[in-house]
């Protein structure tokens, strides 16, 4: 066991920044496409979180979580994703297969009323390849193909932080740093047109989770996140090359202004031995984003979600959940002022293992409708494995 917790903890990390999720043309835009935090244990519930808890189950949705972690023990926390995708525009289909690991984290309880953990996730992801055919002008009917195409990444690496106040009150705080590298280009017959921009930032989100206890084994669980607005610095780069030619361009690009966008969220579930049914709703307000294309600008995100989970078997001897969810929003990349609707539904199954570790299988599909002119329909089938590991401490470390 303490050999595969090494692997995964110093190579996984390697593996998320090299790869990428999407083949998406809307990737193109802004940030690229965003990543929707689902994964993890409750992968079936529609990306629900915020008013979710478990003894081996690493939140960083809402870190006030982490206070629910079992003492005395580490847990470790991995997850892999895999997507089937296709994009439909004028009757024409292509499709993508991508991967990727999910999620990764470690945490524990450093005091008595001290939790912590250390996450490593993807924030967004460009991976695009466009050909279009332009009118040469000054001709009749004569063309010419551009290729454009687009790689890149955002991740995030964090330390999250949470604090028992009294017996049912938790706090949390998640301070990260946001950094990748993006690039786009242009071909167009022997001239290569590329633009490579670095960002980075340190953002921090909020947590806050109360525990209504009704009966011994049943309890309502709210919760609510915040994060703040955050500018990301750009280092832009153009370079102009040509098989024509050996001599090639280099100059500083214009940085339009880009933000880590602001948001705000709440939920509630209620919780039993048999039972977790809950429900999320999260704004984000992307106002602060600036487009370089007249015919692209930014939208607010309005997300809701809901999810339940049943216990089949015995609670108390290695459980085995089913869950169900589903979920609602929009993108937040309008096409002339107009954007498509996102809808999710999602189901999944836990299984405990002898050593109280859980193993998470989640199915996603997704769609969109209310599609914009000039953007293609996205439809997708999401698959995601996630692994919890427990180990315990020695008593004498952790008290």
């Amino acid at each position: 066991m303490k050999r595969a917790l090494f692997i995964i903890a110093f190579c996984a990390p390697v593996w998320l920044i090299a790869q990428n999720t999407t083949n998406s043309p809307g990737s193109m835009f802004g940030l690229g496409e965003l990543s929707t935090g689902t994964g993890g244990q409750f992968a079936g519930f529609g990306g629900s979180g915020i008013a979710l808890r478990g003894a081996t189950f690493i939140n960083t949705s809402n870190p006030a979580s982490l206070t629910e972690l079992a003492k005395q023990h580490f847990v470790l926390d991995a997850g892999l994703m895999g997507a089937y995708n296709s994009y439909t525009q004028t009757g024409v289909t292509n499709k993508s297969i991508v991967g990727n690991l999910n999620n990764l984290s470690i945490g524990c309880r450093i005091m008595p009323r001290w939790y912590g953990a250390v996450f490593l996730a993807p924030v967004s992801s460009v991976g695009y390849a466009i050909t279009l055919d332009q009118e040469i002008e000054g001709t009749s009917g004569s063309t010419i193909s551009s290729l454009f195409e687009g790689t890149g990444y955002l991740s995030k690496i964090g330390l999250s932080n949470a604090f028992l106040i009294g017996k049912n009150l938790s706090l949390g705080v998640n301070l990260s740093y946001v950094t990748g590298t993006i690039t786009q280009s242009e071909t167009q017959g022997s001239t290569t047109l590329e633009e490579s921009s670095y960002k980075h930032a340190f953002y921090a989100d909020f947590g806050i989770q109360y525990k209504y206890p009704i009966t011994r084994d049943k309890f309502v669980l709210i919760g609510a996140t915040y994060g703040y607005s955050q500018h990301l610095t750009q280092n832009n780069d153009l370079t102009v090359t040509s098989t024509a030619s050996s001599e090639t361009i280099e100059k500083d690009q214009k940085a339009y202004s880009q933000y880590l966008p602001q948001f705000i969220g709440a939920g509630v579930s209620y919780n039993s031995l048999r039972w977790t049914v809950t429900a999320d709703y999260k704004y984000i307000d992307w106002s602060r984003m600036k487009s370089s294309k007249s015919t692209v600008s930014f939208a607010n995100q309005h997300q809701w979600s809901a999810g339940a989970a049943y216990t089949i078997n015995n609670p108390y001897k290695k459980p085995v959940k089913l869950l169900l969810g589903t979920g609602l929003s929009n993108p937040y990349v309008a096409i002339k002022h107009q954007k498509a609707q996102n809808c999710y539904i999602s189901t999944g199954a836990n299984f405990t293992t002898r050593n109280n570790n859980t193993v998470s299988i989640g199915l996603k599909y997704s769609d969109q409708f209310k599609i914009p002119s000039g953007l293609p329909r996205e439809k997708g089938l999401s698959l995601f494995l996630n692994i919890s590991f427990s180990e315990r401490t020695y008593r004498a470390k952790l008290q």
